[in-house]
């Protein structure tokens, strides 16, 4: 079985190696001094917008980079979550017996 996993991850590396984008831009850029950027795009996101459509290399880079990836949607899910939650009255939950 492990040699199955070893083909996946080889499988994975080339895939990585022959298509993942050469951007400059996305190569240098560093998820914290771009935070307000990422931010921005992730509201749009949030709202309904495509990446893909806002910006297709993002979209690419974050294919062969699963940690930005996986912190880029977990920030869309929160901004989601708090659109939900907008005018939620959160002083129910304080003092229940109040109910």
């Amino acid at each position: 079985m492990s040699q199955q996993h070893d083909g996946d991850q080889l499988e994975k590396l080339f895939d990585f190696i022959a298509n993942a984008p050469a951007d400059d831009t996305l190569i240098k850029m560093d998820c914290n001094d771009c935070c307000e950027k990422l931010t921005q795009l992730a509201e749009q996101v949030a709202n309904g917008a495509d990446l893909n459509e806002i910006w297709p290399e993002m979209q690419k880079f974050m294919h062969y980079w699963g940690d930005c990836r996986e912190e880029f949607e977990a920030l869309v899910a929160v901004i989601r979550q708090e659109k939900a939650l907008e005018g939620f009255d959160f002083s129910e939950l304080e003092n229940p017996s109040l109910s």
